[in-house]
């Protein structure tokens, strides 16, 4: 039971810290932008879809991320990051019209919105990666 309040506890500060970078810039999406952003080195950290289906695509970004140093936060659905972007369609706050999946996000910088108590539960996470 706790390990599910946990890592609810993940996702939802993930989602937050995802969701405030995107409106402030600091988010690089799509296999192109992530690409770049681990290549010039501001990616602070990926965040990497494990249900995508093109096995090169994650080859692709993990091995770019070890080669540079940068840590690979794993979730379970690309749905997830799609709906955490904004590129799922909704009628409803809660009724989904359409689901569509985004593979991988690279944070540039944490946004000004986001806590440090939220900062830091991130980094001490992303250290243990």
């Amino acid at each position: 039971m706790a390990e599910v309040e946990q890592l609810s506890e993940e996702l939802t500060t993930l989602k937050r810290v995802v969701q405030t970078s995107l409106h402030r810039g600091l988010l690089a999406k799509g296999v192109h932008e992530v690409c770049k952003a681990i290549e010039s080195k501001q990616a602070k950290f990926v965040v990497l879809a494990d249900d995508c289906t093109e096995d090169t695509y994650k080859k692709l970004i993990v091995a770019l991320a070890k080669q540079f140093q940068i840590p690979v936060w794993r979730v379970e659905k690309g749905a997830l990051l799609g709906e955490w972007i904004g590129i799922s369609k909704f009628l409803t706050k809660t009724k989904k019209i359409k689901s569509r999946k985004c593979s991988s996000v690279a944070l540039k910088d944490f946004a000004i919105e986001v806590s440090e108590n939220e900062k830091l539960f991130v980094e001490n996470k992303i250290k243990g990666l």
